[in-house]
């Protein structure tokens, strides 16, 4: 009975100091950091445990496992089941608007494997951290409006840029760069999703970073098909708009 309390207390505070809304097959740390005050927009989680450095406005998590230095952006979605992202050494950020698939990987280190042993044997046997096991080639960074596909693997030291798309089954080495789509195990570039006029127009619109105002009054053009190029005219009508 006493534990149903503290759960039951830790989710009233979560809710009404962090914005954090949790069901009952979900835990997330305490301290962690929301960088929204916004109660339209809260973090939802739902059957996940978390233990983030912070999170933002909109965010929602199901059937997801994630631990560590990890840091999400505006309205940033992770979706199991299976999907597990985990820090050890080095931050993992996750930009806003970005989407992660079902069974995805995120790490930010590897094993040793080129000592004696690949095992966490100085953890186990020699009661030393647990980093002493590992290695890292960086912090693992996803820009804003990045898609994860199901079954991806990102390893350590990725940056994977903004607007990109990652295929399904595919693991992801090296550098992605901006509204590209990669695929393939080691994950490449297969094509840009835009022209580099629209690439252009799209980093000096900055969409990502608007107002939850700006987006609702500029909504009907989160519909439209960039591939067709007649609606570049009016995209360039509602920037001058709105600057």
């Amino acid at each position: 009975m006493l534990n149903f309390f503290k759960l039951l207390t830790k989710r009233i505070l979560l809710k009404n100091r962090k914005c954090i809304v949790i069901d009952w097959f979900s835990d997330i740390n305490y301290d962690v950091i929301n960088k929204s005050e916004n109660y339209k927009y809260p973090c939802y989680i739902n059957n996940s445990k978390c233990n983030f450095e912070a999170v933002n406005e909109g965010c929602r998590i199901s059937d997801s496992a994630c631990y560590g230095d990890i840091t999400l952006g505006r309205f940033a979605t992770i979706t199991g089941p299976g999907t597990v992202i985990k820090s050890l050494k080095e931050k993992i950020n996750i930009g806003s608007f970005s989407s992660i698939g079902q069974n995805v990987c995120i790490t930010d280190f590897n094993h040793a494997y080129e000592r004696i042993t690949s095992s966490f044997i100085n953890y186990m046997i020699f009661n030393e951290e647990y980093t002493k096991d590992i290695v890292t080639k960086g912090p693992v960074i996803l820009e804003e409006d990045v898609w994860i596909g199901s079954n991806t693997v990102i390893l350590p030291g990725v940056n994977i840029g903004r607007g990109s798309v990652i295929g399904a089954g595919s693991v992801v080495t090296a550098n992605i760069p901006r509204y590209s789509i990669a695929v393939g195990n080691p994950a490449r570039v297969i094509a840009k999703r835009f022209d580099d006029n629209k690439i252009e127009f799209l980093e000096e619109l900055k969409w990502w970073e608007w107002s939850i105002e700006e987006l609702e009054i500029n909504k009907h053009i989160f519909l439209l098909n960039l591939k067709n190029s007649s609606v570049i005219s009016s995209l360039f009508d509602m920037k001058r708009h709105i600057s």
